[in-house]
């Protein structure tokens, strides 16, 4: 009996020295696990403000398109206004010549 017992001591002995042994492998592996998602986590984190920075440039760039296009439109407005007052002008002075030569014919038919 003491000879069963005492392979037995053995046996578990063995069994307990290779779960402590595979405990202490997996524990060094789950530092370095833990190691390597830190090191992950922080280039998360630099992508992400990397992404929030250009989706600023790209708010900051389509702000500047719009900006670009209002002012051409405003261009367009202010010389179309210019042309049109260039045209009530030129509709007035045509309009005073009318009128002199009205009065013109007005007078040569009092004449008569």
């Amino acid at each position: 009996m003491k000879e069963e017992n005492a392979f037995m001591y053995a046996r578990f002995s063995r069994i307990f020295n290779k779960l402590f042994s595979e405990n202490s492998q997996a524990q060094e592996d789950i530092l370095a696990l833990k190691s390597h998602i830190k090191t992950l986590e922080k280039s998360i984190s630099e992508h992400k403000k990397e992404i929030e920075n250009l989706n600023e440039r790209i708010k900051k760039q389509v702000f500047l398109e719009k900006s670009k296009e209002i002012q051409k439109e405003s261009v367009k407005i202010v010389a179309n206004k210019a042309q049109r007052s260039k045209d009530k002008l030129e509709i007035k002075k045509t309009i005073t010549e009318l009128i002199q030569e009205i009065d013109a014919c007005i007078a040569l038919l009092n004449e008569n």
